[in-house]
Parts: structure tokens; C-alpha cells; sequence
């Protein structure tokens, strides 16, 4: 049997334009699998009126696989499940109208397979 190691991502970004804004994890490398098993995204000021996009880089496209806004200000927006990545694919999470100054933050985990 074939052991995994875990892969635990967590990525915080200050955003100074105030725009949308993609924040991007770790591109797998040649020959690597990884299984991803919880997304999560938000930043500063976080609205429940506001939504944060989750999804996956496929090579050529952004694949959203999940969207939603948060229950209370701030509070993250979460996916759950398995999502198998491949060579030069990542997670994203995809952040609209962020505040010149706020900071962004993506979590993913998973398991190199």
C-alpha cells in the first residue's frame, strides 16, 4: 500500500486596489495527484451579502465548484468533498469587491496521492 502525505495550504494576501481579486494555492508538479478535500475562503469585512467563488484552475479555466456568502461577517465560505488535482491545476478562491487594505485568506486540504 501506498503511503500519502497531507498537504495543508493556507495563503493570506492584502489587497490594495480594492477590486476582485483570484487568490491562487500551489500548482501540482509533474507526476503528483492531489486529492482536496476542504476549500475555504473570506476577507476582512466579509458581507453576508457578499459571496466568495471556490473552485479549481484546469490548465486553461477557471471551474467554479462552489459559491456562497458567509453566515456572519467575515466568517469563511467552505466546500467539502474530493476534488482530484493534476499536473499545473490549483485551487482558487475568487473574491469580489474587496476594500482597498483588507486581507484576503484561502485554505485548502488534502492529500498527495
Amino acid at each position: 500500500m501506498t503511503e500519502t502525505k497531507p498537504h495543508q495550504f493556507e495563503k493570506d494576501f492584502v489587497y490594495t486596489t480594492g477590486l476582485s481579486k483570484y487568490l491562487h494555492g500551489y500548482k501540482v508538479k509533474a507526476g503528483e495527484v492531489l486529492r482536496i478535500t476542504h476549500i475555504g475562503g473570506t476577507f476582512e469585512g466579509l458581507a453576508t451579502t457578499e459571496f466568495v467563488e471556490l473552485g479549481y484552475y484546469n490548465g486553461h479555466a477557471y471551474v467554479p465548484i462552489y459559491k456562497d456568502n458567509p453566515e456572519n461577517i467575515s466568517d469563511y465560505v467552505n466546500w467539502t468533498g474530493n476534488l482530484w488535482l493534476r499536473e499545473g491545476q490549483y485551487v482558487y478562491a475568487y473574491f469580489a469587491d474587496v476594500a482597498d487594505g483588507e486581507k484576503m485568506k484561502l485554505r485548502a486540504e488534502g492529500r498527495y496521492e
